[in-house]
């Protein structure tokens, strides 16, 4: 359920993860579309790569995705950082961009608040 008024905020910094990112959304809409209203907010942190081409043509056709980059990288700190800054539900989660964790644990967190 994205939509403007978002339950959840999930946080993704990502750097070099042009072969990782769609998958990993597609495993976002999956765990929470049918739980949360939730939006992603991706952070690049001066990928190398195309993560931000990749991030951008997936946002064209999924509004509940905001795309935001640093020009310079500042490392995963900094990039969870701008993340949070723009997030813009009251609950926040992050997940690292390249897959590792689970979107579908984030239903069953949220439940706890």
């Amino acid at each position: 359920m994205p939509c403007a008024e978002a339950e959840i905020s999930v946080v993704v910094p990502v750097h070099d993860e042009s072969a990782n990112v769609v998958a990993l959304l597609d495993e976002i809409a999956a765990a929470l579309g049918g739980h949360l209203r939730f939006e992603a907010v991706f952070v690049d942190d001066a990928s190398r790569d195309d993560t931000r081409g990749v991030l951008l043509a997936y946002a064209r056709s999924h509004p509940w995705l905001k795309v935001l980059a640093h020009r310079d990288n500042c490392g995963q700190s900094a990039a969870v950082l701008t993340g949070v800054r723009a997030a813009r539900a009251p609950l926040v989660a992050t997940l690292d961009g390249d897959g590792q964790n689970a979107p579908g644990d984030i239903p069953a967190l949220a439940a706890r608040w």
